[in-house]
C-alpha cells in the first residue's frame, strides 16, 4: 500500500481574465513508512501538491489517494490520520506551550494530559512548557510546530520546509529528531525542503517538480542513472579559461565560476586525465577536486 498515489492531477487557479497552471497531470506515488522528498525551486508546485495531499485544497482535475481513501469524497477520513507542520510559525501566540499542544489536542478529541506532557518531553520543550509561544526562540517555536504535527498519533505527517530560517546547530537537531520519530513510530513523511543537503540526508526517495511538473523521481541512484552524470571535476586554474575550451565524451555539463571550472561527468577516474589536460593548454592548474555528484548539482540541472 502507498502512502499517497497521485494520477494526472492538476491545479488551475482561475480569474475573469487570466488562468494560472500550478500543477501540470501530476502522477506519483509515494511508498508507505518512509521519508519521501519533494523538490524544487519556489513556484514550482511543491506547496500546493502537499496542500492537495493534505486535503487542505481541492485538484481541478485528477485523482488523489492518501492512505487508500479518495482525497475528496474521504477528506474526513484522511484529516483523521494525517497532520501538516510547515516551517512558518503557525500557532496561537499568545498561548503557552502546554496550552498550545493541549489545544489541538482537545480539537483531534484527545483528553488525555499525557499525550502532551509526552511530546513536551520527546521535543525538548520542558522548561518551556509554560512559555507563551511569541517568547519561544526561533528554534523552540519550531520544535513546538512539529510535536503539534505529532499530536494526534498520524500514519502520516506533511513538513513543508521544517528547518527553514534555523541557525544550522538547530536544524540538525531538528533534523534528527524528526527521523528518530519516524524510524521509532514507522510513519510515511512528506518533506519539502530547499536543503538539498537535508534531502539527501533524511530522504529515501525524491520527486523534483519544476514549473508544476513531476520532472524526475527516484532515489539518488536512480537520478544520478537518469542524468548520465555521477562526479563532479572542479579545476581552479591561475587565469580565466576560454569558452571554446573542447570537451571530451562522457562529459554533460560544464559550469564556470571565474578561474573555476566544473565538469559533470560519467567517471571522474576516466575523464580526469582528458580535462585536465585540455585545461592545462590555456592556463596553469591550481587545484583540483573530485567528488560524487550529489542532490545539489541534479537539482541544478533539473531546474534549468
Amino acid at each position: 500500500m502507498h502512502a499517497v498515489i497521485c494520477e494526472d492531477v492538476w491545479m488551475i487557479y482561475k480569474s475573469l481574465r487570466s488562468e494560472k497552471v500550478a500543477l501540470k497531470g501530476v502522477n506519483l506515488k509515494i511508498p508507505k513508512g518512509k521519508i519521501y522528498g519533494l523538490l524544487g525551486p519556489n513556484g514550482a508546485g511543491k506547496t500546493t501538491l502537499i496542500s492537495i495531499m493534505a486535503t487542505l485544497l481541492k485538484q481541478t482535475r485528477g485523482k488523489v489517494e492518501v492512505l487508500g481513501f479518495d482525497s475528496i469524497k474521504e477528506a474526513r477520513e484522511i484529516r483523521k490520520r494525517i497532520n501538516i507542520a510547515s516551517g512558518n510559525p503557525n500557532l496561537i501566540w499568545s498561548l503557552t506551550v502546554y496550552e498550545n499542544l493541549r489545544y489541538y489536542a482537545m480539537l483531534y478529541g484527545i483528553r488525555d494530559r499525557s499525550v502532551v506532557e509526552r511530546l513536551i518531553d520527546t521535543f525538548e520543550l520542558r522548561e518551556f512548557r509554560d512559555v507563551e509561544f511569541n517568547r519561544l526562540s526561533t528554534g523552540n517555536k519550531q520544535k513546538l510546530i512539529l510535536a503539534r504535527a505529532f499530536v494526534n498519533d498520524p500514519e502520516l505527517v506533511f513538513l513543508d520546509e521544517p528547518t527553514k530560517g534555523l541557525d544550522p546547530p538547530v536544524a540538525k537537531r531538528l533534523r534528527e529528531k524528526i527521523l528518530e520519530m519516524q524510524k521509532d513510530l514507522g510513519i510515511s513523511i512528506v518533506l519539502t525542503t530547499h536543503y538539498m543537503s537535508e534531502a539527501e540526508m533524511m530522504c529515501e526517495r525524491v520527486a523534483f517538480i519544476n514549473r508544476g511538473e513531476i520532472v524526475a523521481e527516484g532515489t539518488k541512484k536512480e537520478l544520478k542513472g537518469l542524468l548520465k552524470m555521477r562526479d563532479k571535476i572542479t579545476i581552479e586554474t591561475d587565469s580565466e579559461i576560454p569558452h571554446q575550451i573542447s570537451l571530451p565524451d562522457g562529459v554533460y555539463m560544464m559550469e564556470r565560476d571565474g578561474k573555476s571550472l566544473s565538469f559533470y561527468v560519467d567517471d571522474a577516474e576516466k575523464r580526469l586525465w582528458e580535462i585536465a589536460s585540455e585545461v592545462a593548454k590555456f592556463g596553469r592548474i591550481k587545484n583540483i577536486a573530485v567528488k560524487e555528484v550529489d542532490l545539489e548539482d541534479i537539482f541544478n540541472e533539473l531546474a534549468k
